[in-house]
């Protein structure tokens, strides 16, 4: 009799459960589909964890979990740029067809990371190049930055155009430019660069060969993300060559097929 009490009390707490949810979703359906799409697109621009976890709350917001504007939003941050080894092969499927459907639903952070490693990869640059474009028209400023970078490794009025966009960028955004390199430099370091193109030399763009000059009355620092913090540059080729620089030394020790070029 004991264990027939008990089993009434367990029916009658999942029948509280079961009305609570039923009631919940009710509630939710009862709000415009305008809202309830970017309240999840909200979630899934903040964890991609609590996005599947909304998914599964209520079938209203698993449908509108569908929607291209939430995967547009959704963000990437829990996701290696290269697959771990000891994921499976169908865990592997999964994440690239997520990656492509992000891409597909105009997703700025899915279009910059296919458009570094395929150009450094020397996986169809021209492609590469344009899912970069697609970014940064978008507003990724990480991929007007990797542009600006390829234009100069380019070479002749790309160059140019090059030198004058990291110039300017540093010149105005020069914390948010460091940010665009440290990025860069994380996806680098889970590739192999195999693109002749930026491994053949590094590029210089002042032709003075102008000396920086450092700020007085600031701390020195050893981080390479923050050694030209306090510089004060003649132009905007010197303040490129300096940012190249940075960019062609990390691969050097990256990469030690660079000793051999």
């Amino acid at each position: 009799m004991v264990i027939n009490r008990y089993s009434r009390k367990d029916m009658k707490r999942r029948g509280s459960k079961r009305t609570n949810k039923e009631n919940f979703c009710s509630s939710i359906q009862s709000l415009p589909n305008e809202l309830l799409t970017d309240i999840v697109a909200r979630v899934a621009s903040r964890s991609f964890k609590n996005f599947i976890n909304v998914k599964l709350s209520c079938k209203a917001f698993n449908e509108l979990a569908n929607e291209q504007y939430v995967y547009q939003k959704a963000t990437l941050v829990d996701f290696p740029i290269a697959p771990w080894q000891k994921q499976t092969q169908e865990k592997i499927n999964k994440v690239n067809s997520l990656m492509e459907l992000c891409r597909e639903c105009g997703n700025t952070e899915a279009l910059y990371r296919k458009g570094v490693v395929d150009y450094f990869k020397d996986d169809e640059p021209e492609v590469a190049v344009e899912f970069l474009k697609r970014a940064a028209k978008g507003g990724h400023v990480g991929a007007r930055y990797v542009i600006g970078i390829i234009m100069v490794f380019m070479g002749g009025e790309y160059k140019r155009k090059g030198l004058m966009l990291i110039g300017n960028m540093k010149e105005t955004e020069r914390k948010l430019t460091r940010a665009c390199r440290k990025s860069l430099i994380e996806i680098l370091r889970e590739i192999w660069v195999t693109n002749p193109s930026v491994l053949e030399q590094r590029p210089t763009g002042c032709t003075m060969q102008h000396r920086r000059r450092i700020r007085k009355n600031v701390w020195s620092s050893d981080s390479e993300d923050e050694d030209d913090e306090h510089d004060d540059f003649h132009c905007n080729a010197c303040s490129c060559d300096v940012e190249i620089a940075h960019i062609w030394r990390c691969m050097r020790k990256f990469y030690r097929h660079f000793d051999m070029i």
